[in-house]
Order: C-alpha cells, then sequence, then structure tokens
C-alpha cells in the first residue's frame, strides 16, 4: 500500500519573504511515499507561481545545481546496475532501469517525468566516476541535455528528484539547492537560491520525551 504524504520545505517560507525569488520560484516541497516493499520514497519538486510570467508563456527549467548538504545522511537506495569504482547504481535518470523498478530507485531530473526512452538530463563534473551513488553531495548538479516540452513547469510543479530510503534509514535529511530557469521563447536564465528542502520524519516531541524517559530508566536499572 501506497501512503503519500508531502513536506513543504522551509524554502517556501524563505521565498515568501525573498524578493529575488518572487518571479516564478516559491521553493522546494518533498512528497513522501510509503512504497509496497517497505522503503520510502521521496518526490523533491520545484514550486512556481504566475509572477512575472506573460500571458501565453510557460516557466522552462533549466538546471539544478551545488546541491550541498546541510544536515543528516541522504541515505539514498540504488536499483540500478550501473557500476563504476567499485560503486553501485548511478543518479541518472536515464540509467537502465526497468519501469518495475523505475519507483524504487533513486535519480534526478531537470527534465520532468519518465518515458519510455528516459530523459535527456545529464550531470554535471561535479559528479565524478559517471555519477555515482556519492556524488550527489559534493556540489553536484543536473541539466537537461535535450531541452523541449518535458522541461516546463506543468500545474505549477516539476519534478527534479526522487529519493528512495529504507525505512530504518528515514531520519531527517536537509540540503540545498539552487536551481536555472527562464520564461519560455526567451534566453534570459533567472537563478534565486540556493533553497533548502528538507526529506524524512521529524519525531513527535512526545517521542522525543518518551525516547529520554526510557533512557533514564535503563540508567537507574544500571
Amino acid at each position: 500500500m501506497r501512503t503519500p504524504s508531502v513536506f513543504v520545505s522551509s524554502a517556501v517560507v524563505l521565498a515568501a519573504t525573498s524578493s529575488i525569488a518572487t518571479a516564478g520560484f516559491t521553493g522546494y516541497t518533498s512528497v513522501r511515499t510509503v512504497l509496497s516493499n517497505g522503503n520510502i520514497q521521496y518526490k523533491v519538486y520545484a514550486n512556481f507561481d504566475n509572477v512575472g510570467l506573460p500571458t501565453g508563456q510557460s516557466w522552462v527549467v533549466l538546471n539544478a545545481y551545488n546541491h550541498a548538504t546541510v544536515s543528516g545522511t541522504m541515505n539514498a537506495v540504488h536499483q540500478d546496475t550501473f557500476t563504476a569504482d567499485g560503486e553501485v547504481g548511478t543518479w541518472m535518470a536515464g540509467a537502465s532501469v526497468s519501469s518495475a523498478d523505475r519507483d524504487f530507485d533513486s535519480w534526478v531530473t531537470a527534465s520532468g517525468l519518465a518515458t519510455s526512452s528516459g530523459w535527456g538530463t545529464a550531470l554535471d563534473p561535479g559528479f565524478t566516476n559517471g555519477g555515482t551513488v556519492q556524488d550527489i553531495n559534493n556540489g553536484a548538479g543536473w541539466y537537461d541535455a535535450t531541452p523541449g516540452t518535458a522541461n516546463v513547469v506543468t500545474n505549477n510543479q516539476i519534478l527534479l528528484a526522487q529519493i528512495v530510503r529504507t525505512a530504518a534509514n528515514d531520519s531527517v535529511y536537509t540540503a540545498n539547492l539552487s536551481i536555472t530557469y527562464k520564461i519560455s521563447n526567451t534566453s534570459t536564465p533567472i537563478q534565486p537560491g540556493p533553497f533548502m528542502y528538507q526529506i524524512g520524519i521529524i519525531p513527535a516531541p512526545g517521542a522525543v520525551a518518551l525516547a529520554g524517559l526510557a533512557g533514564l530508566t535503563g540508567r537507574r536499572r544500571r
């Protein structure tokens, strides 16, 4: 059973008070889904509004870049079989993953949802070793190598990344991410940010208190 829920990044709040982010981009949203195998899937979306957008035009996402960990560990799980230098799995959105495994794999994209032939997404040089598992945390980015309709914002959102984790490793993770976009049929890029996104479960205050009480009880018994 898949149970989706939405986490609104603190970047959304920042965007409301920052003049640099009022032209379209408003921040990131993470959508959490429990998969059939018990793993946790997060889809990270960039959100937009119509401020500064001429009638009949669309926002076009060019790339995402300067990904950097703020706190926590990503704990991403990969299902594709790409290998390089001892690493297994890749962040390439167009890697050879079957459609059945697509939901269970971690990948990044600047060009929207999957198609039968994959995406035109390419990784920048920040992804060493062919874009393998660890490199998203080293300031790497990704862009649409074959711009087209797939990288046009629809319903005020565009998918940038899918991060899959095991249920045992679903702690809070926060990262900064910058984005470049433009108005369709123009050449001038807009580069706000960086802004933060967050995935993972934040323990409820009661759960934290109970954990502390359990630790105190254990010490008393010893």
